[in-house]
């Protein structure tokens, strides 16, 4: 594949994620305040936190699903169909026996939990308990579809997995238009139905993969070799799924314990808008990230370090582009969202999330081609042993007596440290030019992240609050946006690759 054929197919699609990621964003910004008014506060509480408490224990799926991607693509690059049907059935006993940990964890030491530690009222105890069985089953729907889905995107065929993600969103709203009209604990009936939509969603992959790739055979056979290289690959990401989980979920259970379920929703209300927005970089990292692996099994080092710059900034540029309107018109935005009923603290807990968002979109890139260049220990092991101490900081924050802002203050200041560490750490395995990096990627941002917020600025205290402004805020934000990325920070083959998706784009409109 040569570099223009790469760059148009990362081009298209990026546009079907992005069609995918449109539906997701404006049918989770309207079903977030449906549920979070036909819960209650406190319901909504009760289920980011068992909800969360339950992705805890996916720690080893999110491990073994980077390595299943990264092992499909290398595959695809040094020995096609053949390597990726011996990545397949691998990766489908190891992720049987993951499914099998991880339910006697949760119905042993999380079952205990739910029970005798999280603070949970009395008298809905036994919704929680019904809502924490949904949430293990969908889990481990989650973790059996990792081989499908993996073989889908490590084929880049977007479109299906658009479509996948177009079709649970638009169950998911369908759940949610139906809660006021159901006289039953809300609470169970909601988490009943996102477990059948996460059965769908296996089925869908599954089917497909099946039906699609021939090299989607469960074979007897067993390569001890590869198994012990996937699951080596995978102790050294579980230090990355680790940290990440204690970072966020971890510390959410720490907010339960010191400030209770409403504290918690204000966190899911600032997490649901942040994790809505992180699909700008999730879809240009899933469509850049087969091309990096591929490129890297095939000995094209400078293409992967040209797509590990592009990826960077494109995503930096997105995330910024949308968090700063945010960020300025933040108050207007969540009132008119969830129609005046913003939990306490929402408003400073989501400005926070924001901003780390944007600067950890840096690190992600860096990661994707030590996955590629395969040497994870030092990388892992240095980089997140920074990252797992947001959990005890937090602690003696909470402890003594700091309020809940402190948790959210000392999780930016971590994602400031990491970044020049993981620079460090890449460069040991993987060489790029610092000066290089610093000159095409961080100083573009920098001067990126200084000019665009001024005119929104302006606007912000010229007028008075009003939808009008929020448009204006917007608009004129995009704009600035555009014109100063396309000028101050991208360079040509990135203007090519950013002009081939518009004409995608106005293509696929036009039929």
């Amino acid at each position: 594949m040569n570099s223009d054929n790469g760059n148009n197919r990362i081009a298209k699609n990026t546009l079907f994620l992005y069609v995918r990621l449109a539906f997701i964003l404006l049918v989770s910004l309207y079903t977030t305040r449906v549920v979070l008014n036909e819960l209650g506060v406190e319901d909504y509480g009760i289920y980011n936190v068992v909800a969360g408490f339950v992705s805890l224990f996916a720690f080893l799926n999110a491990s073994m699903s980077s390595s299943v991607q990264r092992f499909y693509n290398y595959k695809k690059g040094a020995e096609g169909s053949v390597g990726m049907r011996q990545v397949f059935n691998t990766s489908l006993y190891i992720q049987a026996l993951i499914a099998i940990v991880t339910l006697v964890m949760l119905e042993s030491f999380g079952l205990w939990y739910i029970n005798f530690q999280m603070v949970i009222p009395v008298n809905r105890l036994l919704a929680a308990n019904w809502l924490f069985q949904f949430s293990v089953l969908n889990l481990v729907l989650v973790i059996m579809q990792i081989p499908f889905a993996g073989a889908i995107i490590a084929n880049e065929r977007m479109d299906y997995f658009a479509l996948v993600g177009i079709l649970d969103v638009l169950l998911k709203l369908g759940i949610v238009l139906a809660l006021p009209y159901i006289n039953s604990d809300k609470l169970i009936f909601y988490g009943s139905f996102i477990l059948l939509t996460g059965l769908l969603n296996f089925l869908m992959y599954a089917i497909y993969a099946k039906v699609k790739f021939g090299f989607i055979q469960l074979r007897r056979t067993f390569n001890k070799s590869l198994f012990k290289q996937m699951l080596s690959f995978t102790g050294w990401t579980v230090l990355d799924s680790v940290a990440y989980m204690l970072k966020g979920q971890g510390v959410n259970v720490l907010l339960n314990a010191f400030c209770g379920p409403v504290v918690n929703a204000a966190r899911g209300v600032a997490y649901q808008l942040s994790n809505a927005l992180s699909g700008f970089q999730s879809n240009v990292i899933v469509a850049f990230k087969p091309q990096m692996i591929q490129s890297f099994a095939e000995e094209k080092v400078e293409r992967v370090k040209s797509l590990m710059y592009s990826s960077s900034k494109i995503s930096f540029v997105l995330l910024a582009t949308f968090s700063i309107p945010i960020i300025f018109e933040i108050d207007y935005i969540l009132n008119l969202w969830l129609k005046g009923a913003v939990p306490e603290n929402t408003i400073p807990f989501t400005i926070i999330v924001l901003v780390n968002m944007v600067i950890s979109s840096l690190n992600t890139p860096l990661s994707v081609t030590v996955m590629a260049v395969g040497k994870l220990k030092n990388y892992q092991l240095y980089r997140n042993i920074i990252t797992l101490c947001v959990l005890p900081f937090s602690w003696i924050a909470l402890r003594m007596g700091a309020g809940p802002l402190s948790v959210f203050i000392i999780s930016l200041i971590i994602s400031l440290i990491v970044h020049p560490v993981s620079m460090v750490l890449l460069h040991n395995i993987f060489s790029y030019s610092y000066k290089t990096y610093c000159t095409q990627v961080l100083l573009p941002c920098l001067s990126f992240s200084i000019i665009v917020p001024i005119m929104p600025c302006l606007i912000k205290y010229m007028m008075t609050e009003s939808f009008i402004r929020l448009l204006l805020v917007a608009a004129v934000s995009v704009f600035v946006s555009f014109i100063t990325a396309m000028i101050c920070v991208f360079d040509r083959n990135e203007r090519t690759i950013i002009y081939s998706w518009m004409s995608t784009m106005v293509k696929k409109i036009k039929r």
